[in-house]
């Protein structure tokens, strides 16, 4: 069947499901945090302790502003995630189901874009974006459909991989945006800042990887004002994510009221951690992404074509694994902090298999497409059997 129907039809058979599964999740956990104003300086936290007294529902946009400013001073600085939480948390779920399949949809086609740029979309190359997301991101309803982690994941991979976009069409084709604009400057510091601003781990790679565009453009002497101000930015978001106070007074309540949740305190940057992080983070993220290395090994060994293809595959796949060493050093590493890894990840991959594809046996490239399509289908029909009994379960406790 793979044969006969078109990208066209893929996208929406996938996203259909991811509409349904958004649908199914309910407002949980982190949810009702947001859904009030943020009050770290009097119980507000919600783990020293919370003073019922003090409990004020969002109601408007001057109550994220005054919840986000508390938030960054008290616990943490992904300022800008947040943000779309409370107000999605404030206007209702119904709003955000329909919202992130619509950033779902961005991110794929600018995963498609910075990946393979061509005009028409090939339903090999979607399809790989799509399972690559699909079975390689790890905790991937945590990342993706619930409203908390979703906009803290998937919605800032989306900024990040936007970010990146024009640098990479500039890495291939150096007349793009030759001419500078106050337009296209005011554009890239913004995207630069949202792009810094989003979450640790992501912020990072997204730094990282375009310093790489931006040293590329330096020895091609073809670095442009834009250039320079985005990664100015990006720089300036990251900082502001990093440096928030609120970081340092989380980590020590944290250690102080609940130090099970992390790596103790005497046992920070032992080998104890690095063990503990290796078998509870790396190891399940690492072997969950093992299939996208797949291209990118058969690439080098087989099929590699030109140097700058190369650069930018080993770019994006040293990104993966630099989001994987760098969660190694962090007081805890759960799962879905190396989503962005995923997404790094992917965009090396779906390269590498741009330019080993016409060394493939199509008949080989349309079985191994129909029975990926296959478990996709039977995995989605019991997530979301799974996730339907687990609704009605929590509307009952509701009632």
């Amino acid at each position: 069947f793979f044969e006969n129907i078109s990208w066209q039809m893929i996208l929406i058979i996938f996203l259909a499901i991811f509409f349904v599964r958004n649908l199914l999740m309910p407002v949980i956990a982190d949810d009702y945090s947001y859904a009030f104003i943020w009050d770290g300086a009097h119980w507000g936290n919600l783990i020293d302790g919370i003073n019922p007294d003090n409990l004020h529902r969002v109601e408007n946009f001057s109550d994220i502003f005054i919840s986000q400013w508390s938030h960054y001073f008290t616990w943490g600085g992904r300022t800008v995630a947040h943000i779309f939480v409370q107000f999605f948390v404030w206007i209702g779920k119904i709003f955000f189901d329909f919202a992130n399949v619509f950033v779902m949809t961005a991110l794929i086609f600018l995963l498609y874009k910075i990946s393979i740029n061509l005009r028409e979309i090939n339903k090999i190359f979607l399809l790989w974006i799509l399972l690559g997301i699909y079975f390689c991101a790890p905790s991937l309803a945590i990342t993706t459909i619930w409203l908390t982690g979703a906009c803290n994941y998937l919605w800032m991979s989306c900024f990040e991989i936007l970010f990146l976009l024009p640098f990479a069409l500039n890495y291939w084709n150096k007349n793009f945006w030759r001419k500078d604009s106050r337009l296209k400057i005011i554009l890239m510091a913004v995207a630069g800042l949202i792009a810094g601003w989003s979450i640790e781990p992501g912020g990072a790679l997204t730094v990282f990887v375009a310093f790489l565009f931006v040293i590329n453009s330096w020895r091609e002497k073809n670095l442009k004002s834009w250039q320079k101000i985005g990664f100015i930015f990006v720089c300036v978001g990251f900082a502001i994510l990093i440096f928030a106070p609120g970081n340092f007074h989380r980590m020590e309540l944290t250690n102080t009221l609940e130090p099970d949740e992390i790596i103790p305190p005497d046992e920070q940057f032992t080998l104890q951690m690095f063990l503990t992080n290796f078998v509870i983070g790396f190891l399940p993220v690492f072997l969950r992404e093992a299939i996208l290395f797949l291209p990118i090994i058969f690439y080098f060994a087989k099929a590699r074509t030109t140097e700058k293809i190369s650069k930018f595959i080993l770019a994006f796949a040293s990104a993966s694994i630099l989001c994987l060493l760098m969660m190694m050093c962090s007081p805890e590493f759960p799962e879905r902090a190396g989503f962005p890894s995923t997404i790094f990840l992917l965009i090396a991959s779906t390269v590498a298999l741009k330019e080993i594809l016409p060394m493939l046996k199509k008949n080989f490239v349309n079985i191994c497409a129909e029975i990926l399509c296959v478990i996709f289908l039977l995995s989605s029909t019991g997530c979301i059997l799974v996730e339907f009994d687990i609704k009605n379960q929590l509307d009952e406790r509701d009632k």
